[in-house]
This record gives structure tokens, C-alpha cells and sequence, in this order.
């Protein structure tokens, strides 16, 4: 297996847009079990959210990776989400031993793709992600509590 190479690639901005969820309860008890249940489940919806938008920006970043025999851009894969408390995070990868030179070397000529593959889909997919990520999380907690989420 490869080294795995790590640094930020991109930081999520705020969101460009307001973006209200509203849930309705009756009563206490139905608070309390609504506030418990929200507590529970909301780091997993949001970090399931960003994962689908990680999805969406290894889609595009294969597009526009160079291609020579395949391997790098089949390499490309999504790590499930890893929550931590009230934080989610996604790792986007490519795994083989030459991934980190083809993305960061400017000045290699490519055929198929460009350097910056990864970089460029997820600079490019920061507008609206807060957004995306807010109605995806919403659109999980509508199925989980039906109309009383708006």
C-alpha cells in the first residue's frame, strides 16, 4: 500500500446563502425525544452529506486526471466518513506511489487530464457546498421525521 499523503487541500468557506431548518414537536416529551434523537443522529447525516459531495468531487476529479495507463485515475476512491464528536470528515485520495508528482508537477505535458485534478474539482465545488451539504442533511431529516421538518 502506498504512503498515504495528507495535507488541506481546500477550507469550506461560509455559506454564500441562509439556509433555515425548522422542526416542529408537541410538547416536552416530544422535544426531549426530538432534541435526544437530533443529537444522536446529526453529526452521521452531515458527515453522510459530505460524502456524497466528496463523491461528486472525485467524479470530477477523475475527469481531469491524466491518464497514461489508468491506474492513477482508477485509483481515485472516497473514505467513508470518519465522525469524531460533532465533526465529520471525508478523505478523497488517490492511491498509488506517483499520484502526489502528477498532481503537483505544473509543467508535465499531458496528453489526457491536468496537474491539480483533485485541487481544482474541490476549489470548484466550494461554491454552495454549505448549501448542498445543509439540503442533503435536511432532505435525511425529512425522511426520518416526515413534514415536521421544513
Amino acid at each position: 500500500m502506498p504512503e498515504v499523503w495528507r495535507r488541506p487541500v481546500v477550507d469550506v468557506p461560509p455559506c454564500d446563502g441562509d439556509v433555515v431548518m425548522t422542526i416542529e414537536w408537541d410538547g416536552i416529551e416530544d422535544f426531549t425525544v426530538t432534541l435526544n434523537t437530533l443529537s444522536d443522529v446529526a453529526p452521521g447525516d452531515v458527515a453522510g452529506a459530505l460524502f456524497e459531495e466528496g463523491e461528486g468531487i472525485m467524479s470530477q476529479a477523475k475527469k481531469d486526471t491524466p491518464v497514461d495507463t489508468g491506474r492513477l485515475r482508477s485509483s481515485g476512491h472516497v473514505q467513508r466518513p470518519v465522525v469524531r464528536g460533532t465533526a465529520a470528515e471525508v478523505t478523497l485520495a488517490f492511491a498509488t506511489d506517483y499520484a502526489v508528482f502528477v498532481h503537483e508537477i505544473r509543467d508535465a505535458v499531458h496528453t489526457v487530464g491536468r496537474s491539480k485534478f483533485l485541487e481544482a474539482a474541490a476549489k470548484a465545488a466550494l461554491r454552495g457546498m454549505p448549501a448542498r451539504v445543509a439540503r442533503r442533511t435536511k432532505a435525511r431529516w425529512k425522511a426520518r421525521w416526515g413534514n415536521a421538518v421544513r
